[in-house]
């Protein structure tokens, strides 16, 4: 898989903010004990809370600046014992000699394998490397055909938030554009972020594509993987999914 997020301080300033699924993942790990596996690490957002808390984790990532922005804030935070970082594609990650009790793909990274034999093979290559009654929780979003139908009618660029960077306090402006292909179940992105430093103006633009999924898909995905007992749920506090809940959060196990 490639990276989609190159620029790794564009994406923590964005999707790094998120916080309220950390106490998610802390839950699952209390429940299944060491060793933790995250399945695109990034720069570290998850792992980093679940080792101050005690966890022994690996990270995966195909990212060679995100793992970098990763190590710094792990040596930082003096958990450099606790949080072991491998770059790989996250859909094939290397065998170790203990499987692992838990192991977690968040935030729609899972989404990014856009095609059905990709996302088969990752998962059954993470049924692999969990022991036997381990279990594999994956947090993607949970489509809604209204949103997606607005999204279609999308025309260029628009104006989404203002970003500031807490290291420097410059302002950074996000617009996003949207392409939406239902035949495909596919969703491009295109953010454009815009500052103005001490050298002057600069411009990135990012672009990733993403996998629209439904429940039943992702059900059928695990169900061939041989992943049991799944079960999911619609948000962070795991309510029961229901078509309309805003995640689609799912929890199998490896057979015994």
């Amino acid at each position: 898989m490639q990276n989609p997020f190159p620029n790794a301080r564009l994406y923590d300033l964005d999707d790094g903010r998120l916080s309220a699924d950390i106490p998610l993942y802390l839950g699952f790990a209390r429940k299944t004990g060491n060793p933790v596996l995250e399945l695109g690490v990034g720069s570290g957002r998850i792992a980093l809370p679940l080792a101050r808390a005690g966890f022994q984790l690996t990270g995966i990532d195909v990212s060679r600046p995100m793992l970098a922005r990763a190590r710094e804030r792990i040596m930082r935070a003096g958990l450099s014992h606790s949080i072991e970082l491998i770059q790989a594609d996250f859909c094939a990650p290397p065998l170790v000699s203990e499987r692992f009790a838990f192991a977690f793909c968040a935030y729609n990274a899972f989404l990014h394998l856009i095609e059905g034999h990709e996302q088969l093979q990752a998962l059954r290559a993470w049924r692999r490397v969990l022991r036997p009654g381990g279990l594999l929780v994956i947090d993607v979003e949970n489509p809604q055909l209204e949103g997606l139908a607005l999204l279609a009618l999308q025309q260029g660029f628009e104006p989404e938030e203002t970003l500031t960077d807490p290291d420097t306090g410059e302002e950074i402006h996000k617009s996003t554009r949207a392409q939406v292909d239902l035949t495909d179940q596919t969703l491009r992105f295109r953010r454009l972020y815009q500052g103005r430093n001490e050298t002057g103006a600069w411009e990135v633009e990012q672009s990733f594509e993403i996998r629209i999924l439904f429940q039943r898909e992702l059900a059928l995905l695990l169900t061939c993987a041989e992943f049991d007992d799944l079960r999911f749920y619609g948000d962070y506090d795991l309510t029961p999914w229901e078509p309309d809940s805003p995640r689609l959060i799912a929890v199998a196990a490896r057979g015994e």
